[in-house]
């Protein structure tokens, strides 16, 4: 009888034949491959969704576009949340948003801060320089009007326009104004001062200085009306409208300690700076882009600076 002798490698193989060399690395390689592809797939969907709340001024929202697009590279989907101060500083409190852009510290939202902000913290420093002042236009000579105080002198007074227009009643300049009509006694002089929305105070500023008005206009920087230099600050001696302030990205304590740790780091960076933000308004008032597209502009012509915020 003729016997079949088992090849002893088919043994070692339990008795199929035997990969050759090339395609067992063929095999492991697209193994490896696909385990990476499944691990990066399973850490973006771990990724959150970040609730992220903003001022609706556009300068604040153009901060706010930036720091979304970071999340989204990041891989965090963002929903974005609006509303004027006395609305979202309490939302800051009860951690019902993620992240908020942006709080004037020390000074600027001190009120707010001190009230809502009890269990937040900084989390990054988006610009330096930020304050509230008045400003006449570029065609009163400052020989005329040098500080706020000048406007209550009676020659002054015959050739201003006595209306003075805000915006928001909520918002810090309207509060702060308010406090300098009674510190300054203008209100007893005859000015009046008037909160309104963000359109009713650029429609009066942009009215005036078509019709070559002497007028007072409550303003800060970052802010784009200050990038055509048509607007003159004015010295407040009494120092009722406060200093500079830094613009700050904030979050609730509870609600940062579930970020991913890298997310963190990387929204610590981001630094836009005082001209950023104000081109960044400029490309959405004057440009009419949306925040989001202005942001992203600023942050193209920018690439190595916020590559940097990136770097392991």
């Amino acid at each position: 009888m003729e016997h079949q002798h088992e090849n002893p490698r088919n043994r070692l193989h339990g008795g199929h034949a035997p990969l050759n060399h090339g395609r067992r690395v063929l095999m492991i390689a697209a193994a490896g491959s696909m385990f990476t592809r499944v691990k990066a797939q399973t850490q973006t969907q771990k990724l959150q969704t970040i609730t992220l709340g903003q001022i609706s001024l556009s300068f604040y929202a153009v901060s706010g576009g930036v720091v979304q697009e970071v999340l989204e590279r990041l891989g965090h989907a963002v929903v974005v949340r609006e509303g004027p101060h006395e609305r979202m500083f309490p939302l800051l409190d009860a951690g019902a948003i993620d992240l908020m852009a942006a709080v004037w510290l020390p000074e600027g939202h001190n009120e707010y801060w001190t009230e809502y902000g009890r269990n937040a913290q900084e989390v990054a420093e988006l610009y330096q320089g930020a304050r509230f002042f008045w400003a006449v236009p570029d065609y009163v000579p400052a020989t005329e009007i040098r500080s706020i105080a000048d406007l209550a002198k009676p020659d002054i007074m015959k050739t201003m326009n006595p209306s003075i227009q805000g915006i928001g009643a909520g918002a810090a300049i309207t509060r702060l104004s308010e406090i300098a009509m009674d510190e300054y006694n203008l209100e007893e002089l005859g000015y009046r001062f008037q909160p309104g929305t963000q359109g009713e105070w650029i429609s009066a500023h942009d009215t005036a200085l078509a019709q070559r008005q002497r007028f007072i206009f409550p303003t800060w920087t970052p802010q784009y009306l200050n990038n055509g230099g048509r607007l003159r600050p004015l010295d407040d001696p009494l120092h009722v409208l406060g200093g500079e302030n830094r613009g700050s990205l904030v979050a609730p304590q509870a609600r940062l300690q579930t970020l991913p740790a890298r997310t963190v780091r990387v929204l610590s960076r981001i630094r836009l700076g005082i001209d950023g933000v104000t081109h960044m308004d400029w490309l959405v008032n004057v440009q009419k882009k949306t925040p989001l597209e202005a942001a992203r502009a600023w942050m193209r012509a920018n690439d190595a600076l916020v590559s940097s915020w990136f770097a392991a």
